[in-house]
């Protein structure tokens, strides 16, 4: 979900918790391209962000199956 840094804040806004998710890459995270099924693992986390593209789209976030 992404929020829109200009606004003015409000109870809306994010908090902390989420903030530390959003800005925090976890080695384990794994992303895949829904175009050509490529695939990604982060081995090496990290603070920032990132926004990985296969096929000209954004690789999406592959969930862990239970």
């Amino acid at each position: 979900m992404r929020r829109n840094m200009n606004a003015e804040y409000s109870e809306a806004e994010w908090g902390q918790d989420e903030w530390k998710k959003a800005w925090n890459v976890r080695v384990g995270e794994a992303y895949a391209c829904d175009k050509c099924g490529a695939m990604v693992m982060v081995t090496k986390g990290g603070v920032g962000v990132l926004e990985l593209t296969c096929c000209g789209q954004p690789m999406v976030e592959v969930e862990a199956e239970d």
